[in-house]
């Protein structure tokens, strides 16, 4: 994670000095950018794909004081969990200026469409049916599930990966 950034960023650049044209290098190097661009302060990547209608939905077209990308799939039992906490939370704060985007990991579409249905959520879900290659978990370095990252009216991170009880505090303490 972007926690120890600093260390870690020094403690690649010495190896990248002893071992410049190793491929682990190279990934190291990569894994620093992306925890650069991902970390808490960072101002967001857009994110553009298709809802369960097909249509396409931008994260820049949300406009919300305080937006939870969450990354999720149906396959995942403590993502559906969460979801029960998100639609207490969407409720409560919508009004408020809270809006999710949802963005799925999902490969099969009924399955997908299933669990959106299932599960009740009303924010905008989006995926590329590209499971774990998923263009947008790749750009915001989501390797496990579930993860989320609250952006921001102005795309920039505030807080990564919350516990459910922390979120709910941060919205009660900033949106109330």
């Amino acid at each position: 994670n972007s926690e120890n950034l600093s260390i870690l960023t020094k403690i690649v650049s010495n190896f990248e000095t002893i071992h410049p044209d190793l491929d682990i290098t190279k990934k190291l190097l990569e894994r620093i950018e992306l925890l650069k661009k991902t970390s808490i302060g960072s101002t967001i990547n857009n994110i553009t794909m298709p809802d369960q209608f097909g249509q396409i939905i931008g994260l820049d077209a949300i406009k919300a004081k305080y937006t939870l990308i969450d990354f999720w799939a149906s396959w995942c039992p403590p993502c559906r969990t969460e979801s029960n906490l998100l639609n207490n939370l969407y409720k409560s704060y919508k009004t408020n200026g809270f809006e999710i985007y949802g963005v799925s990991l999902d490969e099969d579409r009924v399955k997908w469409s299933e669990a959106i249905m299932e599960d009740m959520l009303e924010w905008p879900n989006v995926t590329d049916f590209a499971g774990v290659d998923n263009a947008a978990a790749k750009a915001y370095g989501v390797y496990y599930l579930p993860q989320s990252v609250l952006i921001n009216s102005n795309g920039i991170i505030v807080v990564k990966n919350m516990s459910d009880d922390d979120l709910e505090l941060y919205l009660a303490e900033n949106l109330d």
